[in-house]
């Protein structure tokens, strides 16, 4: 009988010191609107970069592997390559950037925005328009451009 107690005892113990614990794993749930919230809040200071020559602001909004992709030249992808973009494009007297979102679509791993941009040079002076598509990714807990592809409006210069 001791024995038989002695057992049960010791399996008792050995059960409750189990460190096997069931682990609840919570995942965020995906909200459409509140991606669209984070795109328009990007979007705002987006052109702050150029209007503040702050390069590293302009940088921040893509992801560390992000890639620009404007008409009529290669495709720029990494900080350094996105940096050298914002150099050449305050070199063309780009001082903001206005950008008017039209569509909004995706879900929790990717968001595609579509929209109209217009490039500003000094008091405002509109230097180009046209249209983009924007693929957004997560890192680090924010929305940020992954795939940024521009064209213009401009009719193709004749020779």
């Amino acid at each position: 009988m001791k024995k038989l107690l002695f057992i049960s005892m010791v399996t008792l113990v050995m059960a409750s010191c189990n460190n096997e614990t069931q682990k609840t794993v919570v995942t965020p749930t995906f909200s459409l609107d509140s991606a669209k919230m984070a795109i328009a809040e990007s979007n705002k200071t987006y052109g702050e970069g150029f209007a503040k020559a702050d390069s590293s602001l302009f940088i921040s909004k893509y992801t560390k592997d992000g890639c620009i992709m404007p008409a009529n030249a290669p495709k720029l992808c990494g900080s350094q390559a996105i940096g050298m973009f914002f150099k050449g494009a305050q070199g063309m007297g780009v001082q903001n950037i206005r950008l008017t979102t039209e569509e909004v679509m995706g879900g929790p791993e990717v968001v595609v925005e579509t929209g109209q941009y217009e490039l500003l040079g000094a008091e405002n002076k509109s230097l180009d328009k046209g249209k983009f598509v924007v693929v957004w990714k997560m890192e680090d807990g924010k929305w940020k451009m992954h795939r940024d592809i521009f064209t213009t409006d401009a009719a193709p210069a004749t020779q």
